[in-house]
Parts: C-alpha cells; sequence; structure tokens
C-alpha cells in the first residue's frame, strides 16, 4: 500500500498541528533529565523507578520521543539519539540546553496574541528584544550556541580564505563569546584578534579571556568602531542593527581594512522575494513583528560592499544545522 504524502494539502496543515507537541515533548525531556538517564537502553519500568513517574504515562512519552527523533528503541530499552547526545546531556561541552530555552523564548514570545502582532497593535508584555540588557543576558546561551554548533559552522569560513595564512590583525564585530577566537589562535597563535561587542558583552567576554593574548573593545557600532587597520574584519550574524543604513556601516567598517584586507559577512539570504528559506523567515518572524524585518536578502550585503569600493568579491552559500547562510567576502584594493 502507498502511503499518502503528508506535506501537501490537508497533510500539510494537519502535520502543523505538531509542532508546538514536539517542543513541549523536548523541553519535558531536558527538564527531567531523561536524554542523560537514557544514555544506554533502559526499560520504561526501571526508567519509572529511577524517576518516580507512572509506568504507563512514561512509556506513552519514551514512545513519543522515539516517534519525533529525540530516542530510539531497542528491544524493550529505550536510549537517547546517538547524534543528538552531546547536545542535550548535561556535563557535555556541547549541551545546548540554555540555547534551545533561550532561542524559544524569543521566537516562541507572545505567539497567543499573533494576531495582535500582526495588527500592529502594541504588546508590552516579554522580553526586550536586542539592545545591551538582550545580549547581556543572554550571553550565556550565545556562547554556549557558538561552542555546540556555530563555531563549527564558522571557523572554516575563516580559516578558508585567501587571506587566512597571511594576516596579522583580524577582528570581530559583534563576538557575542570568544569561542570561535579560542579556535583561531589554536591553528595561528601569531593572529592579533581584537573582539568588539556592546559594553557588557565586552565585559562577559573579558571576564572569559584572561588566558588568551587578544584584545577586547566595548562600543555601539552605530556610534563608534574600534582603531587600527585589519587584514580580516569578520560579522557573523551581527549586522542587522545599523540606524544610518547598511551602506553607511559597510563602508565605515571598509575603512578600518588594510590595502588588501577583507571584509568578511555571514548572514542569511532570503530568496524568493523574502519567502524562503523557510527557518529564517519562520524563525525570525516573531522578532520581525515585534521590531521589523531585519534579515538581509540575497545579495543585499555584496552590493553594499560593492557600493563601499570593496573588490574581487566572493560568494559561497554554507549549509549548516541552524539554516543555510552566504559567505561574502570582498577586498579593498591594494
Amino acid at each position: 500500500m502507498v502511503m499518502p504524502e503528508r506535506r501537501t494539502g490537508a497533510g500539510l496543515l494537519l502535520e502543523t498541528l505538531e509542532g508546538p507537541i514536539r517542543y513541549a515533548l523536548l523541553d519535558w525531556a531536558l527538564t527531567s533529565g531523561i536524554f542523560d538517564l537514557c544514555q544506554a537502553a533502559v526499560t520504561p519500568e526501571l526508567l519509572s523507578k529511577r524517576m518516580g513517574l507512572p509506568p504507563a504515562s512514561l512509556a506513552l512519552a519514551l514512545k513519543a520521543l522515539v516517534a519525533a527523533g529525540f530516542m530510539q528503541r531497542d528491544g524493550s530499552g529505550f536510549y537517547t539519539a546517538p547524534d543528538i547526545l552531546p547536545f542535550v546531556t548535561n556535563g557535555s561541552a556541547r549541551n545546548m540546553r540554555e540555547t534551545l530555552r533561550s532561542m524559544a523564548q524569543t521566537r516562541h514570545a507572545q505567539l497567543d496574541r499573533f494576531g495582535d502582532l500582526v495588527a500592529g497593535i502594541s504588546v508590552a508584555e516579554g522580553p526586550r528584544l536586542f539592545d545591551d540588557a538582550h545580549w547581556d543576558a543572554n550571553h550565556r546561551s550565545l556562547a554556549a550556541f557558538h561552542e555546540a554548533i556555530a563555531a563549527d559552522a564558522m571557523e572554516p569560513c575563516l580559516t578558508g580564505l585567501p587571506e587566512w595564512e597571511k594576516a596579522h590583525n583580524l577582528l570581530e564585530v559583534g563576538a557575542g563569546s570568544a569561542v570561535l577566537t579560542r579556535r583561531l589562535l589554536a591553528k595561528r597563535p601569531d593572529i592579533n584578534i581584537t573582539l568588539f561587542d556592546l559594553p557588557p558583552v565586552a565585559r562577559r567576554i573579558q571576564d572569559e579571556v584572561h588566558d588568551l593574548p587578544l584584545t577586547v573593545v566595548p562600543g555601539n557600532y552605530n556610534k563608534e568602531l574600534p582603531d587600527g587597520a585589519f587584514d580580516i574584519i569578520w560579522c557573523s550574524m551581527t549586522l542587522y542593527f545599523h540606524d544610518q543604513g547598511l551602506g553607511s556601516l559597510i563602508r565605515r567598517l571598509s575603512d578600518l581594512l588594510t590595502p588588501g584586507g577583507v571584509l568578511v559577512s555571514f548572514h542569511e539570504a532570503l530568496t524568493d522575494n523574502r519567502t524562503g528559506p523557510a527557518e529564517h523567515v519562520l524563525g525570525r518572524l516573531i522578532p520581525a513583528l515585534r521590531q521589523g524585518d531585519v534579515s538581509f536578502a540575497d545579495g543585499e550585503i555584496t552590493e553594499a560592499m560593492a557600493e563601499a569600493g570593496l573588490t574581487h568579491p566572493t560568494t559561497q552559500l554554507v549549509s549548516t544545522p541552524f539554516g543555510r547562510f552566504r559567505l561574502d567576502a570582498a577586498r579593498k584594493e591594494a
């Protein structure tokens, strides 16, 4: 018998109902510690004794975790799916518990008042978005995100540059953490790295990097930029908050480049008249309704680079666990 395709027509509509259930299931599993308890296969009966939960309802939850792909079954035992194990177990350097909850708080905030947001009715409740206080409060979850998956995607974007081996000075704008810096210094301990971020975040980073030979500069790129000349300027998911236009910010950044230096951008690129990729359009919908749509369209950053006088552009599409991104680089004439 041929099973019908769910992701069309009525099937697509019905499948959408599972989204909140999947997240509630994941959140419960993270809170209950069941992923840690099931690093090896465990029967529902033994697990119910360890967790103090009724066997019947626990068995239903375990089967749902298998259906969602979070766990697997081996005979009568259940165990955490190996591909998510590093990201959900306590004590793992790549644990994403804080990251997932922080992202859910931002992406799911005030979903019960979605109609009001679309209607433009002010919704005062909920956390403020993307000011100094927001990034200060979310520093740990952002650093965990970098440690878990983001640095894996970003590191080769820099080390694969033709300029990488000979670069002396690198500036990271809106670093968020020093996770990427640690990896870069492990490969090039001779390179001089400057991290630039909002004052509260810069203070947190400074507290964490006393063992690293780098410079941390506090500031807001709408008001000032670090002094110096840089061979590489790296901007990853950070250029959204310009208050004088993207072009103005790109020009100011390009002024900091040494002759032959390269400005590198790692951001989403919305396509199909800003209807894709789905992970960015949907994932950023609530923040966009609350503060305006700041996502970049495909080619928008490269156009700004060209208008700033940067040349020899290169572009690469990068697939990551957190979505599809566009890596753009352009150079200052030597």
